[in-house]
């Protein structure tokens, strides 16, 4: 199961990673100066980005390893079910919403006090892009582990 967690946790950081880019390209580009506070500002931006990230990184793996788990070709490891709600759409958004407060703010608390002067696009893009990639690695592997220990209704 190592591996499994491993190779899949590297295809959701590829995917965040270019997902994040493509907002930060949305949401920043052709701007020179991109503050962190205000209703444009990088602080706020780490919110849906957080969320959308983290929602992703818990839909989309635990789905495909409940299918292959399903269809037997993963074989789950032996231990008891998994204490998250077996709900999928209640477990993303439980997940989200508590990434989006831990990790959203300490990103803004972390830039600023590294940063007091606004940034340029091409200081924002690779910070979204290693952001976006560092959430995906955070959330990624525990729902993997809690969608390999779910239970059928039948199986319990």
């Amino acid at each position: 199961m190592p591996r499994y967690i491993f190779v899949e946790t590297l295809i959701s950081i590829a995917i965040n990673a270019a997902i994040s880019a493509g907002f930060a390209f949305f949401t920043f580009g052709g701007r020179t100066e991109i503050g962190l506070w205000g209703p444009s500002g990088l602080a706020l931006d780490f919110v849906p980005q957080t969320f959308m990230i983290a929602l992703m990184s818990v839909l989309v793996p635990t789905a495909l390893t409940r299918r292959r788990v399903a269809a037997g070709a993963i074989r789950p490891p032996a231990g008891p079910p998994s204490r998250l709600p077996r709900n999928l759409a209640i477990r993303a958004l439980l997940a989200a919403a508590i990434a989006t407060l831990l990790l959203g703010g300490t990103a803004t608390a972390l830039l600023a006090a590294l940063w007091s002067a606004p940034l340029g696009f091409a200081t924002v893009l690779p910070l979204k892009i290693l952001y976006g990639a560092l959430v995906a690695l955070l959330v990624t592997p525990p729902a993997l582990r809690a969608a390999l220990f779910d239970r059928r209704k039948d199986q319990i």
